[in-house]
């Protein structure tokens, strides 16, 4: 995770992203992304109501209840690019980059590190 997550802010400092996407289950991969202070805002995406409540309060990020939750790669990008149009850290053909774990569902597995256009 903290591999995937200084990665995550050297992308986006030498890409011109948008935002920085984290989905998470447990939170931490979210504030191991915050305590990077990239200069992006990060968007937490869980599936978890009480974990995006309390990353609510953590610096810099943007925490987004989903009901369901991402069973794949191709699915996790669409959910997590149409999350960031949403909310408005993001226009169509805007650059975000993506960290997330697999096995999906699994904590404590941030392994993945996807750059994608909204």
């Amino acid at each position: 995770a903290d591999a995937i997550c200084s990665s995550l802010r050297q992308t986006a400092s030498l890409v011109a992203v948008a935002a920085m996407i984290t989905y998470t289950r447990s939170g931490y991969t979210s504030l191991r992304a915050a305590r990077e202070r990239p200069v992006v805002p990060v968007l937490s995406i869980t599936p978890e109501l009480p974990v995006a409540r309390r990353l609510a309060l953590a610096w810099g990020v943007h925490s987004v209840h989903v009901e369901h939750d991402v069973s794949d790669v191709p699915g996790m990008v669409e959910t997590g690019c149409a999350v960031a149009r949403q909310e408005g850290y993001a226009k169509p053909g805007d650059i975000v980059v993506i960290a997330a774990g697999m096995p999906f569902g699994k904590a404590g597995t941030t392994n993945l590190l996807h750059i994608a256009r909204t």
